[in-house]
């Protein structure tokens, strides 16, 4: 449930208990959390479902990905990059004979929709899109085996996107999507 205020959302809560008992469902507050976000965000009294007080969350996953409860809303990489990383070291030490554009299409297959899922619809910071675009840059000099400080040459001759362009990409593609369901 979505609210504004913590006020309607102890209603909401309050009717959902009510409506819960009237058709013998007991609703359990322990696999229930609260999620704020906005100026107050640490100062909120606790809510009920029913007695049972519901705890507040710091985090939230929802389709896949994980927020930060804060003044504002962050997006928390820390698993996302976790499974990208797994996924990049599990092709790269099974694939140990290769070719390097192989690795590359596998890469871009399984790790790159790891770290890509969802950034169409986030507004990202440039920070966040740099520490991306760091990670997706790693994984073409751990395939390239090269120590070179910028692989954008790398990219542009395999005729390849850096994450900061895939991510605009995918942005206007979105945006293209939407434009076109309105019309």
């Amino acid at each position: 449930m979505l609210s504004a205020s913590v006020l309607h959302l102890q209603k909401m809560l309050d009717i959902c208990t009510d409506q819960a008992a009237d058709i013998d469902i007991v609703v359990n507050a322990k696999k229930s959390s609260l999620f704020a976000v906005g100026k107050l965000f640490d100062n909120i009294d606790n809510l009920y479902l029913g007695t049972d007080v519901i705890s507040w969350s710091e985090n939230l996953k929802y389709l896949g990905i994980s927020f930060k409860a804060g003044k504002t809303l962050t997006v928390d990489f820390a698993n996302l990059l976790r499974n990208f990383y797994g996924a990049a070291n599990s092709i790269c030490s099974h694939t140990k004979y290769a070719s390097e554009i192989t690795k590359l299409f596998l890469v871009e297959s399984y790790c790159l929709p790891l770290i890509s899922y969802g950034c169409e619809a986030l507004k990202l910071n440039s920070y966040q899109i740099h520490q991306l675009n760091v990670r997706w840059n790693n994984a073409y000099r751990r395939i390239c085996i090269t120590t070179v400080e910028s692989v954008k040459n790398l990219q542009f001759y395999c005729g390849r996107l850096d994450f900061t362009h895939l991510y605009v990409k995918r942005k206007l593609n979105f945006f293209v999507h939407c434009l076109i369901w309105i019309i």
